[in-house]
């Protein structure tokens, strides 16, 4: 199963819209794992590279900085298979 990791800061004006997109691209892939990640709770040493918020990775390999368009981010991730994944 492919894993969607957004990071957010808690009180980000773009957090709302990240945790909206969360929620509806979790309802139009079933088959892909969606986790909201809140960097104000997460320890530093345990975090990706973070360069901006919200920051979307699939599988851990950065995939948007920035909140996409629900469509635009429906269609990358579509578009992805489990052999291309590792190449992004």
């Amino acid at each position: 199963m492919n894993i969607l990791d957004i990071y957010v800061w808690r009180h980000y004006f773009g957090s709302e819209k990240a945790f909206r997109l969360a929620r509806e691209i979790g309802q139009n892939l079933p088959h892909l794992q969606v986790e909201v990640r809140i960097l104000d709770d997460i320890s530093e040493h345990d975090l990706p590279e973070i360069i901006a918020t919200p920051s979307y990775f699939i599988n851990g390999r950065l995939l948007f900085l920035g909140n996409p368009r629900l469509e635009e981010l429906a269609v990358k991730i579509a578009s992805l298979d489990s052999d291309k994944i590792g190449e992004l």
